[in-house]
């Protein structure tokens, strides 16, 4: 009569890493604040991402639907 084997993998036991908090600062002297705000006046966003620094896609959170 054949032994059934039982399949077993050992456990995984995973821990917590480091919590790494990355900003964006382009050095320009521009918050992303300030940057919102002039794509909220009406400026392009091209433009402010430009002239500040930050990314595009971080200033077209700004856009009103």
């Amino acid at each position: 009569m054949a032994r059934r084997a039982r399949l077993s993998w050992p456990q995984e036991h995973h821990q917590a890493s480091e919590v790494i908090i990355r900003r964006v600062d382009p050095g320009r002297g521009w918050t992303l604040e300030q940057a919102r705000d002039l794509v909220e006046q009406g400026y392009s966003i091209d433009n402010v991402a430009e002239r500040t620094g930050f990314p595009a896609k971080m200033l077209k959170v700004a856009v009103k639907d």
